[in-house]
Protein backbone atom coordinates (compact mmCIF):
# COMPACT_ATOMS: atom_id res chain seq x y z
CA UNK A 1 0.00 0.00 0.00
CA UNK A 2 2.78 2.40 0.90
CA UNK A 3 4.59 1.55 -2.33
CA UNK A 4 1.43 2.31 -4.33
CA UNK A 5 0.96 5.66 -2.57
CA UNK A 6 4.60 6.62 -3.11
CA UNK A 7 4.40 5.70 -6.80
CA UNK A 8 1.26 7.81 -7.31
CA UNK A 9 2.11 10.73 -4.98
CA UNK A 10 1.39 13.45 -7.54
CA UNK A 11 -2.11 12.18 -8.27
CA UNK A 12 -3.04 12.17 -4.58
CA UNK A 13 -1.58 15.64 -4.15
CA UNK A 14 -3.73 16.98 -7.00
CA UNK A 15 -6.83 15.22 -5.67
CA UNK A 16 -6.22 16.43 -2.11
CA UNK A 17 -5.87 20.01 -3.36
CA UNK A 18 -9.09 19.69 -5.36
CA UNK A 19 -10.93 18.22 -2.36
CA UNK A 20 -9.73 21.01 -0.07
CA UNK A 21 -10.76 23.74 -2.51
CA UNK A 22 -14.13 22.07 -3.12
CA UNK A 23 -14.90 21.83 0.59
CA UNK A 24 -14.05 25.50 1.08
CA UNK A 25 -15.95 26.53 -2.05
CA UNK A 26 -19.24 25.34 -0.52
CA UNK A 27 -19.02 28.17 2.03
CA UNK A 28 -17.09 30.85 0.13
CA UNK A 29 -17.67 32.46 -3.24
CA UNK A 30 -13.99 33.34 -3.44
CA UNK A 31 -12.97 29.70 -3.00
CA UNK A 32 -15.66 28.73 -5.50
CA UNK A 33 -13.88 30.96 -7.99
CA UNK A 34 -10.48 29.47 -7.05
CA UNK A 35 -11.83 25.92 -7.37
CA UNK A 36 -13.19 26.67 -10.85
CA UNK A 37 -9.88 28.19 -11.89
CA UNK A 38 -8.06 25.12 -10.54
CA UNK A 39 -10.22 22.77 -12.60
CA UNK A 40 -9.75 25.01 -15.64
CA UNK A 41 -5.96 24.90 -15.17
CA UNK A 42 -5.98 21.08 -14.94
CA UNK A 43 -8.17 20.81 -18.03
CA UNK A 44 -5.89 23.17 -19.94
CA UNK A 45 -2.85 21.11 -18.95
CA UNK A 46 -4.58 17.95 -20.17
CA UNK A 47 -5.33 19.61 -23.52
CA UNK A 48 -1.76 20.92 -23.79
CA UNK A 49 -0.38 17.44 -23.12
CA UNK A 50 -2.49 16.03 -25.96
CA UNK A 51 -1.34 18.75 -28.37
CA UNK A 52 2.34 18.45 -27.43
CA UNK A 53 2.32 14.64 -27.57
CA UNK A 54 0.54 14.62 -30.95
CA UNK A 55 2.93 17.17 -32.46
CA UNK A 56 5.95 15.18 -31.31
CA UNK A 57 4.47 12.02 -32.82
CA UNK A 58 4.28 13.74 -36.22
CA UNK A 59 8.08 13.89 -36.36
CA UNK A 60 9.63 11.05 -38.41
CA UNK A 61 11.13 8.07 -36.61
CA UNK A 62 10.52 6.74 -33.13
CA UNK A 63 12.49 5.72 -30.08
CA UNK A 64 12.90 2.11 -31.21
CA UNK A 65 14.50 3.18 -34.51
CA UNK A 66 16.90 5.46 -32.63
CA UNK A 67 17.91 2.68 -30.28
CA UNK A 68 18.41 0.30 -33.20
CA UNK A 69 20.41 2.95 -35.07
CA UNK A 70 22.67 3.30 -32.05
CA UNK A 71 23.24 -0.46 -31.97
CA UNK A 72 24.06 -0.35 -35.69
CA UNK A 73 26.83 2.13 -34.95
CA UNK A 74 28.28 -0.43 -32.54
CA UNK A 75 28.55 -3.03 -35.33
CA UNK A 76 25.38 -5.04 -34.63
CA UNK A 77 23.15 -6.18 -37.51
CA UNK A 78 19.47 -5.59 -36.69
CA UNK A 79 16.59 -7.34 -38.47
CA UNK A 80 13.00 -6.13 -38.98
CA UNK A 81 11.82 -8.69 -36.45
CA UNK A 82 14.13 -7.25 -33.82
CA UNK A 83 12.90 -3.75 -34.67
CA UNK A 84 9.28 -4.87 -34.25
CA UNK A 85 10.14 -6.56 -30.95
CA UNK A 86 11.81 -3.37 -29.73
CA UNK A 87 8.71 -1.34 -30.65
CA UNK A 88 6.52 -3.82 -28.78
CA UNK A 89 8.79 -3.69 -25.72
CA UNK A 90 8.55 0.11 -25.62
CA UNK A 91 4.81 0.12 -26.28
CA UNK A 92 5.26 1.97 -29.59
CA UNK A 93 3.09 -0.56 -31.44
CA UNK A 94 -0.01 0.70 -29.62
CA UNK A 95 -2.34 3.36 -31.11
CA UNK A 96 -1.57 7.04 -30.48
CA UNK A 97 -4.45 7.61 -27.99
CA UNK A 98 -3.29 4.67 -25.88
CA UNK A 99 0.32 5.86 -25.82
CA UNK A 100 -0.81 9.38 -24.92
CA UNK A 101 -3.01 8.02 -22.12
CA UNK A 102 -0.08 6.01 -20.74
CA UNK A 103 2.17 9.09 -20.93
CA UNK A 104 -0.42 11.25 -19.15
CA UNK A 105 -0.97 8.56 -16.49
CA UNK A 106 2.75 8.33 -15.68
CA UNK A 107 2.98 12.12 -15.74
CA UNK A 108 -0.09 12.71 -13.59
CA UNK A 109 0.64 10.05 -10.98
CA UNK A 110 4.39 10.29 -10.38
CA UNK A 111 5.67 13.16 -12.55
CA UNK A 112 7.43 10.82 -15.00
CA UNK A 113 8.11 12.64 -18.30
CA UNK A 114 9.08 9.52 -20.22
CA UNK A 115 12.29 8.09 -21.65
CA UNK A 116 14.85 10.06 -23.66
CA UNK A 117 16.20 8.05 -26.56
CA UNK A 118 19.14 10.30 -27.33
CA UNK A 119 20.29 10.41 -23.70
CA UNK A 120 19.29 6.77 -23.05
CA UNK A 121 17.84 7.70 -19.67
CA UNK A 122 14.62 9.13 -18.25
CA UNK A 123 13.67 12.65 -19.30
CA UNK A 124 13.66 13.68 -15.63
CA UNK A 125 17.28 12.56 -15.25
CA UNK A 126 18.30 14.10 -18.59
CA UNK A 127 16.87 17.45 -17.57
CA UNK A 128 18.32 17.37 -14.07
CA UNK A 129 18.82 20.96 -12.92
CA UNK A 130 18.67 22.36 -16.44
CA UNK A 131 14.98 23.20 -16.30
CA UNK A 132 15.43 25.04 -13.00
CA UNK A 133 18.33 26.92 -14.56
CA UNK A 134 16.08 28.04 -17.43
CA UNK A 135 13.32 28.86 -14.96
CA UNK A 136 15.74 31.03 -12.99
CA UNK A 137 16.86 32.83 -16.15
CA UNK A 138 13.27 33.60 -17.14
CA UNK A 139 12.26 34.77 -13.65
CA UNK A 140 15.35 36.97 -13.43
CA UNK A 141 14.56 38.36 -16.89
CA UNK A 142 10.98 39.07 -15.77
CA UNK A 143 12.14 40.86 -12.63
CA UNK A 144 14.66 42.86 -14.65
CA UNK A 145 11.95 43.84 -17.16
CA UNK A 146 9.37 44.87 -14.56
CA UNK A 147 11.83 46.77 -12.38
CA UNK A 148 12.70 48.96 -15.36
CA UNK A 149 9.43 49.03 -17.30
CA UNK A 150 6.99 49.86 -14.48
CA UNK A 151 8.61 52.97 -12.94
CA UNK A 152 9.95 54.38 -16.20
CA UNK A 153 6.71 53.59 -18.03
CA UNK A 154 4.84 55.61 -15.40
CA UNK A 155 7.28 58.50 -15.79
CA UNK A 156 6.89 58.33 -19.57
CA UNK A 157 3.09 58.44 -19.30
CA UNK A 158 3.21 61.31 -16.79
CA UNK A 159 5.42 63.45 -19.05
CA UNK A 160 3.48 62.71 -22.25
CA UNK A 161 1.20 65.77 -22.21
CA UNK A 162 3.40 67.93 -20.02
CA UNK A 163 5.02 71.10 -21.45
CA UNK A 164 8.76 71.55 -21.56
CA UNK A 165 8.61 74.66 -19.32
CA UNK A 166 6.49 75.77 -16.37
CA UNK A 167 4.75 79.00 -17.40
CA UNK A 168 2.11 79.14 -14.67
CA UNK A 169 1.82 82.76 -13.54
CA UNK A 170 0.83 81.95 -9.95
CA UNK A 171 4.13 80.12 -9.39
CA UNK A 172 7.11 82.02 -8.08
CA UNK A 173 10.14 82.44 -10.39
CA UNK A 174 12.17 80.01 -8.30
CA UNK A 175 9.43 77.41 -8.42
CA UNK A 176 9.00 77.85 -12.18
CA UNK A 177 12.73 77.28 -12.73
CA UNK A 178 12.72 74.20 -10.50
CA UNK A 179 9.61 72.80 -12.17
CA UNK A 180 11.00 73.55 -15.64
CA UNK A 181 14.20 71.63 -14.88
CA UNK A 182 12.14 68.65 -13.71
CA UNK A 183 9.93 68.81 -16.80
CA UNK A 184 12.93 69.01 -19.15
CA UNK A 185 14.61 66.01 -17.47
CA UNK A 186 11.35 64.02 -17.60
CA UNK A 187 10.78 64.83 -21.29
CA UNK A 188 14.38 63.92 -22.21
CA UNK A 189 14.10 60.67 -20.23
CA UNK A 190 10.84 59.92 -22.02
CA UNK A 191 12.45 60.41 -25.43
CA UNK A 192 15.37 58.15 -24.54
CA UNK A 193 13.11 55.48 -23.09
CA UNK A 194 10.90 55.48 -26.15
CA UNK A 195 13.95 55.14 -28.39
CA UNK A 196 15.29 52.25 -26.31
CA UNK A 197 11.89 50.54 -26.32
CA UNK A 198 11.64 50.80 -30.11
CA UNK A 199 15.13 49.33 -30.42
CA UNK A 200 14.20 46.53 -28.05
CA UNK A 201 11.17 45.64 -30.15
CA UNK A 202 13.07 45.88 -33.44
CA UNK A 203 16.39 44.15 -32.60
CA UNK A 204 16.40 40.36 -32.01
CA UNK A 205 17.77 39.21 -28.67
CA UNK A 206 20.48 37.06 -30.21
CA UNK A 207 21.76 40.08 -32.17
CA UNK A 208 22.14 42.00 -28.91
CA UNK A 209 24.04 39.03 -27.45
CA UNK A 210 26.35 38.86 -30.47
CA UNK A 211 26.96 42.61 -30.30
CA UNK A 212 27.97 42.45 -26.63
CA UNK A 213 30.24 39.47 -27.27
CA UNK A 214 31.90 41.29 -30.18
CA UNK A 215 32.50 44.34 -28.00
CA UNK A 216 34.38 42.13 -25.55
CA UNK A 217 36.37 40.60 -28.40
CA UNK A 218 37.33 44.00 -29.85
CA UNK A 219 38.33 45.19 -26.37
CA UNK A 220 40.56 42.15 -25.91
CA UNK A 221 38.63 40.96 -22.85
CA UNK A 222 37.39 37.41 -22.13
CA UNK A 223 33.83 36.99 -23.36
CA UNK A 224 31.21 36.43 -20.60
CA UNK A 225 29.72 33.36 -22.29
CA UNK A 226 28.53 30.32 -20.38
CA UNK A 227 28.03 30.40 -16.65
CA UNK A 228 31.67 30.24 -15.54
CA UNK A 229 35.10 30.92 -16.93
CA UNK A 230 37.47 28.03 -17.65
CA UNK A 231 39.31 28.63 -14.38
CA UNK A 232 36.21 28.22 -12.20
CA UNK A 233 34.01 25.83 -14.22
CA UNK A 234 35.25 22.64 -12.53
CA UNK A 235 35.82 24.17 -9.10
CA UNK A 236 33.37 23.29 -6.29
CA UNK A 237 31.38 25.94 -4.47
CA UNK A 238 32.87 24.83 -1.15
CA UNK A 239 36.54 24.04 -0.65
CA UNK A 240 38.56 23.14 2.43
CA UNK A 241 38.84 26.84 3.27
CA UNK A 242 35.08 27.33 3.04
CA UNK A 243 32.80 28.98 0.50
CA UNK A 244 34.52 29.99 -2.75
CA UNK A 245 33.63 33.68 -3.12
CA UNK A 246 35.75 33.83 -6.26
CA UNK A 247 33.42 31.36 -7.98
CA UNK A 248 30.40 33.46 -6.98
CA UNK A 249 32.07 36.57 -8.37
CA UNK A 250 32.89 34.72 -11.59
CA UNK A 251 29.28 33.48 -11.80
CA UNK A 252 27.88 37.00 -11.35
CA UNK A 253 30.28 38.23 -14.01
CA UNK A 254 28.66 35.83 -16.50
CA UNK A 255 25.03 35.59 -15.41
CA UNK A 256 24.23 39.25 -16.16
CA UNK A 257 24.53 38.66 -19.91
CA UNK A 258 21.68 36.12 -20.36
CA UNK A 259 19.47 38.09 -17.95
CA UNK A 260 20.04 41.32 -19.86
CA UNK A 261 19.59 39.71 -23.26
CA UNK A 262 16.40 37.76 -22.54
CA UNK A 263 14.95 40.67 -20.56
CA UNK A 264 15.71 43.18 -23.32
CA UNK A 265 12.66 42.65 -25.51
CA UNK A 266 10.36 42.04 -22.53
CA UNK A 267 11.45 45.35 -21.00
CA UNK A 268 10.77 47.20 -24.24
CA UNK A 269 7.33 45.65 -24.63
CA UNK A 270 6.31 46.19 -21.02
CA UNK A 271 7.53 49.78 -21.14
CA UNK A 272 5.15 50.47 -24.00
CA UNK A 273 2.38 48.52 -22.26
CA UNK A 274 2.70 50.36 -18.93
CA UNK A 275 2.82 53.70 -20.69
CA UNK A 276 -0.31 52.92 -22.72
CA UNK A 277 -2.23 51.58 -19.69
CA UNK A 278 -1.43 54.57 -17.49
CA UNK A 279 -2.24 57.07 -20.25
CA UNK A 280 -5.54 55.32 -20.90
CA UNK A 281 -6.49 55.36 -17.21
CA UNK A 282 -5.43 59.00 -16.79
CA UNK A 283 -7.96 60.09 -19.43
CA UNK A 284 -10.96 58.51 -17.71
CA UNK A 285 -13.70 60.51 -16.02
CA UNK A 286 -12.98 59.37 -12.47
CA UNK A 287 -9.48 60.87 -12.75
CA UNK A 288 -10.95 64.18 -13.93
CA UNK A 289 -13.41 64.05 -11.04
CA UNK A 290 -10.56 63.54 -8.57
CA UNK A 291 -8.66 66.42 -10.14
CA UNK A 292 -11.75 68.62 -9.77
CA UNK A 293 -11.79 67.79 -6.05
CA UNK A 294 -8.33 69.31 -5.73
CA UNK A 295 -6.20 66.14 -5.93
CA UNK A 296 -3.21 66.80 -8.18
CA UNK A 297 0.40 65.86 -8.82
CA UNK A 298 1.90 62.48 -7.92
CA UNK A 299 -0.79 61.95 -5.30
CA UNK A 300 -3.38 61.85 -8.08
CA UNK A 301 -1.28 59.55 -10.27
CA UNK A 302 -0.41 57.02 -7.59
CA UNK A 303 -3.95 56.80 -6.17
CA UNK A 304 -5.84 56.47 -9.44
CA UNK A 305 -4.34 55.80 -12.92
CA UNK A 306 -1.17 54.04 -11.71
CA UNK A 307 -2.94 51.89 -9.14
CA UNK A 308 -5.64 50.79 -11.57
CA UNK A 309 -3.13 50.09 -14.35
CA UNK A 310 -1.11 47.51 -12.42
CA UNK A 311 -3.74 44.76 -12.36
CA UNK A 312 -3.77 44.04 -16.14
CA UNK A 313 0.02 44.09 -16.12
CA UNK A 314 0.22 41.65 -13.21
CA UNK A 315 -2.21 39.31 -14.95
CA UNK A 316 0.15 38.96 -17.94
CA UNK A 317 3.11 37.55 -15.98
CA UNK A 318 2.57 34.02 -17.30
CA UNK A 319 2.46 35.15 -20.92
CA UNK A 320 5.56 37.30 -20.38
CA UNK A 321 7.36 34.23 -19.01
CA UNK A 322 6.40 32.27 -22.11
CA UNK A 323 7.58 35.10 -24.36
CA UNK A 324 10.94 35.19 -22.60
CA UNK A 325 11.35 31.41 -22.80
CA UNK A 326 10.57 31.55 -26.53
CA UNK A 327 13.63 33.78 -26.95
CA UNK A 328 15.83 31.70 -24.67
CA UNK A 329 16.75 28.72 -26.95
CA UNK A 330 18.52 30.74 -29.64
CA UNK A 331 20.06 33.00 -26.99
CA UNK A 332 21.31 29.91 -25.12
CA UNK A 333 23.03 28.66 -28.27
CA UNK A 334 24.67 32.04 -28.92
CA UNK A 335 25.85 32.57 -25.35
CA UNK A 336 26.83 28.94 -24.78
CA UNK A 337 24.39 27.95 -22.04
CA UNK A 338 23.52 24.35 -21.22
CA UNK A 339 20.03 24.85 -19.83
CA UNK A 340 16.70 23.31 -20.83
CA UNK A 341 16.30 25.76 -23.72
CA UNK A 342 19.57 24.58 -25.29
CA UNK A 343 18.48 20.99 -24.67
CA UNK A 344 15.20 21.72 -26.47
CA UNK A 345 17.09 22.92 -29.56
CA UNK A 346 19.21 19.77 -29.42
CA UNK A 347 16.14 17.52 -29.11
CA UNK A 348 14.25 19.18 -31.97
CA UNK A 349 16.99 20.01 -34.47
CA UNK A 350 19.75 17.48 -33.83
CA UNK A 351 18.66 14.25 -32.15
CA UNK A 352 14.93 14.28 -32.99
CA UNK A 353 14.17 13.17 -29.43
CA UNK A 354 10.37 13.51 -29.24
CA UNK A 355 9.99 12.46 -25.60
CA UNK A 356 12.62 14.93 -24.39
CA UNK A 357 11.18 17.80 -26.44
CA UNK A 358 7.63 16.97 -25.33
CA UNK A 359 8.72 16.93 -21.69
CA UNK A 360 10.38 20.35 -21.90
CA UNK A 361 7.47 21.92 -23.79
CA UNK A 362 4.99 20.51 -21.28
CA UNK A 363 6.99 21.90 -18.35
CA UNK A 364 7.01 25.35 -19.96
CA UNK A 365 3.24 25.15 -20.41
CA UNK A 366 2.90 23.99 -16.81
CA UNK A 367 4.78 27.04 -15.53
CA UNK A 368 2.75 29.44 -17.69
CA UNK A 369 -0.61 27.94 -16.65
CA UNK A 370 0.45 27.85 -13.00
CA UNK A 371 1.48 31.50 -13.11
CA UNK A 372 -1.82 32.48 -14.70
CA UNK A 373 -3.70 30.54 -12.01
CA UNK A 374 -1.72 32.19 -9.21
CA UNK A 375 -2.16 35.69 -10.63
CA UNK A 376 -5.91 35.12 -11.05
CA UNK A 377 -6.16 34.11 -7.40
CA UNK A 378 -3.98 36.96 -6.13
CA UNK A 379 -5.92 39.54 -8.15
CA UNK A 380 -9.20 38.18 -6.81
CA UNK A 381 -7.87 38.63 -3.28
CA UNK A 382 -6.18 42.05 -3.52
CA UNK A 383 -8.10 43.90 -6.26
CA UNK A 384 -11.54 45.13 -5.13
CA UNK A 385 -12.85 45.29 -8.71
CA UNK A 386 -11.95 41.66 -9.46
CA UNK A 387 -13.14 40.55 -6.02
CA UNK A 388 -16.51 42.25 -6.52
CA UNK A 389 -16.92 40.59 -9.91
CA UNK A 390 -16.08 37.24 -8.30
CA UNK A 391 -18.60 37.76 -5.53
CA UNK A 392 -21.30 38.84 -7.95
CA UNK A 393 -20.68 35.99 -10.39
CA UNK A 394 -19.51 33.26 -8.05
CA UNK A 395 -22.61 31.16 -8.54
CA UNK A 396 -23.78 31.32 -4.89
Amino acid sequence: MLAFLSDTWLLWLLLATAALLWSRSRRSQLFHYIFNRYLLALGTLLLVSAIVFSLMEVLPGDCAEKMIAYKNTQGEVITEAQLAAERARMGLDKPLPVRWANWVFDLGTKGDLGFSCSKRQSVNAALGDRFWLSFGFCIAGLIFAYLIAVPFGIVSAWSLNKPWLDRKAHHSPVRRVRNSLGLILAKLADLQLRLLSYLGLALPNFLLALSIILLYVFAGEPTPTGLFSDAWRSEPWFAETGFQWGKLQDFLGHIWLPILVIGWAATALQLQTVRALVVDESNKLYVEAARARGIDGMRLWTRYPVRHSISPLFNSVGFDYQRIFNDLPIVAVVIGLTDAAALLIEALAMTNDQELAAGILFLVALVVISMNFITDVVLAVVDPRVRNSVMNGGGH
